[in-house]
């Protein structure tokens, strides 16, 4: 346990050394938390709002960007770089490394949504029509969905310039077009078909039910895909994931 909080920590120092991160797993999802704020919070009355909407799709975009971008690509560098072959000799076990980066970028997507919440709240004055607890258990639901997704990414990927290209196609497609920064209700249904492909899509609905205190049996579909993604997510990981 203490080999692990120590790469923890030194995980943390190095994480926060490069600007990526930063920018799109913080800085933009706080700076669109201001803007729907801005043009969305004054018609907030009476039921679940477009404002109070926003704020299931804004929260994923934290997770999206640490669990699809940073976590793959992370693996890929280290494998690149022989870390993780390194690792296989020394009495501290690879899982560790993977462990640690987890549980760091796992911290800045929370950092990420703290930042949110309080942009909401402080400057909009956002209240939750559901259950804050059914939200949280939604919101884990998405990380799993999100990380297992991106660990599956650095298990196949063959090397570096692969994992950045299919990382780099699941961020951008899944913050375009599963409603985290486009609304799906203005879509043509044509499209909001072909969103719903998408295992971030059904992420953020199950969000709004949580926000507008549906009942949550009405949300099982997109439950069940969420944890249907973790699950072939894991399972093809430990299957295909090398250490060299």
């Amino acid at each position: 346990m203490r080999s692990l909080i120590t790469l923890v920590n030194i995980e943390g120092r190095l994480l926060w050394k490069g600007m990526d991160l930063f920018i799109f797993g913080f800085c933009f999802p706080v700076l669109l938390a201001a803007l729907f704020g801005y043009l969305l919070s004054h018609d907030a009355s009476g039921g679940p709002s477009d404002f109070q909407l926003s704020f299931a799709a804004v929260t994923t975009i934290g997770i999206l960007a640490t669990g699809v971008m940073g976590f793959p690509l992370t693996i890929a560098d280290y494998r690149h770089r022989r870390i993780l072959q390194r690792f296989q000799v020394t009495p501290v076990p690879p899982a560790y490394l993977l462990a640690a980066q987890g549980l760091i970028q796992l911290a800045a997507a929370v950092l990420s949504f703290t930042a949110v919440a309080a942009v909401y709240h402080v400057w909009f004055d956002f209240r939750l029509d559901g259950s804050w607890t059914l939200f949280l258990l939604a919101y884990a639901f998405v990380t799993l969905a999100m990380y297992s997704l991106g660990m599956l990414i650095g298990s196949l990927a063959p090397n570096q310039k692969a994992a950045n290209l299919w990382s780099s196609l699941a961020y951008f497609a899944m913050l375009l077009f599963s409603g985290a920064t486009i609304p799906y209700n203005i879509m043509p249904e044509t499209l909001q078909r072909l969103m719903n492909v998408l295992p971030l899509s059904h992420g953020i609905h199950l969000l709004r039910h949580a926000i507008a205190g549906d009942p949550m049996i009405d949300a099982a579909v997109h439950a069940a895909v969420l944890i249907g993604c973790f699950a072939l997510g894991t399972a093809a990981t430990a299957k295909y994931f090398r250490w060299r």
